[in-house]
């Protein structure tokens, strides 16, 4: 009899939690439906779209802008000063605006394949280098004619390294410092009969710039190589450069003919997958890229890649009609793979030459 009332007390109890799940379940899937419902709400508020614009612009803004800017007159004979960063600014500022209202399924059209993180060439190393620090170079002693005779000297024996060693001197940068904010230049080398350089001579001029090679009344025309020499007076965080230079032909002042451009890099600060263009060899007319290009672009990796392109009087001749979301067109062509490409904003296709330059006349 004990065991049978035993049973009877398990089936009761049984009984008991049966209708306390009964009761229990409704509330339960009323709380699950709520939860879905405001999920699918939250998702509907975070489309894929919206997601994928959102990367795409951070992704736009950590790249960094990689389009030269320079202004060049191609009417007048001397290279002018370079464009104000403000406007420079302005620009940047419009491109990211036009960019966050493209629409994300706004695709390039065409079968061009986009290198990765690459819509423009190298970026131009347009701004002063050389910033007061701690030394104040004004008050250090150097004479311009003994120390540019040296210099000489070692340039027409092709000496580079001995060059190298005697631009980051502290009376070599005093020479330089004391044409701060100028175009003027110290010269060393032939005249003519009005006192002009004309002939072989070299010259600095303000922010560590040099050339060296041919001059005809008063201006660099022949063959020469100038070179800007990114050297800092304080802690360096953001100059990707540390040299640049042109070597070839030269008339007016300016690059004109066969010529090649190189630049050298701090690597530390070469990061992402952006290539940054080392070698341009082609022809340059009144300062400006024109015709033929083969260029190399390292990568921060250290990896290079090979491009070929063409120019005309300051812009780069688009390789197609293919166009991006942004409206960047092909502008180089990978050597051996002829679907990759660099791109570029047409806005930023033009005056493009030898940055940095100066000149003995201001424009």
């Amino acid at each position: 009899m004990k065991k049978l009332f035993e049973e009877d007390d398990d089936e009761m109890h049984g009984m008991d939690k049966a209708g306390i799940l009964v009761k229990v379940i409704p509330f339960v899937l009323i709380i699950i439906i709520l939860a879905i419902t405001l999920a699918v709400g939250k998702i509907k508020e975070d489309s894929p779209e919206d997601l994928q614009q959102s990367i795409m612009d951070y992704a736009d803004e950590n790249r960094g802008e990689n389009g030269p800017d320079i202004a060049v007159n191609a009417g007048v004979s001397n290279v002018s000063t370079p464009a104000p960063q403000e406007t420079d600014t302005e620009n940047k500022e419009e491109q990211s605006s036009e960019e966050t209202e493209m629409k994300p399924e706004e695709e390039k059209t065409g079968s061009a394949k986009q290198e990765e993180n690459a819509v423009s060439t190298s970026p131009t190393p347009y701004k002063e280098a050389m910033k007061p620090g701690k030394t104040d170079y004004s008050k250090i002693e150097f004479h311009q004619d003994e120390q540019l005779k040296d210099m000489m000297a070692y340039w027409a024996d092709n000496n580079m390294k001995a060059i190298n060693d005697l631009v980051y001197l502290n009376h070599y940068l005093a020479m330089s410092w004391s044409l701060r904010g100028t175009s003027n230049f110290y010269y060393y080398g032939d005249i003519n009969a009005n006192g002009q350089p004309h002939g072989k001579g070299v010259a600095v001029y303000a922010d560590n710039q040099y050339y060296y090679g041919d001059w005809a009344d008063g201006v660099r025309s022949g063959n020469g190589t100038w070179m800007h020499f990114h050297i800092h007076l304080t802690p360096n965080e953001n100059d990707l450069y540390t040299c640049h230079q042109y070597s070839g032909s030269w008339a007016g002042d300016l690059p004109e003919g066969e010529g090649s451009e190189h630049y050298d890099f701090d690597m530390s600060l070469v990061t992402g997958n952006d290539g940054y263009t080392a070698n341009l060899i082609g022809s340059y007319a009144a300062g400006l890229v024109n015709g033929d290009f083969y260029l190399t672009n390292i990568y921060a990796d250290g990896t290079s890649r090979e491009w070929e392109a063409k120019a005309d009087h300051g812009s780069w001749v688009y390789q197609n009609d293919n166009k991006d979301k942004k409206g960047n067109r092909t502008i180089h062509v990978e050597i051996g793979n002829d679907d990759n490409y660099i791109w570029m904003n047409p806005r930023n296709n033009v005056n493009i030459g030898v940055p940095c330059l100066l000149s003995k006349y201001k424009n």
